[in-house]
């Protein structure tokens, strides 16, 4: 059960570092460019964590610190 426990948390912070914490680094800390796609630019909605940049930042990392702080203790 610790096992399934684990992963899981495993795959919950991968998806949170790829979804929520890279777009932003990859955007504001290192200054890559990220295009949006054309549909978006016609519907007037933009991906999440990029309007609002350091609030998801910093709502991932906390969630990847949740997620290992997790995970340490089923490894316990």
């Amino acid at each position: 059960m610790k096992l399934i426990g684990i992963v899981i948390l495993s795959v919950a912070s991968i998806a949170v570092l790829l979804g929520a914490v890279l777009p932003v680094i990859a955007t504001r800390v290192l200054g890559l460019g990220i295009d949006i796609p054309r549909y978006w630019g016609r519907t007037g909605t933009v991906y999440g964590p990029l309007s609002y940049p350091w609030v998801s930042l910093v709502a991932g990392l906390i969630l990847l610190s949740v997620f290992g702080w997790g995970i340490w203790k089923l490894t316990r």
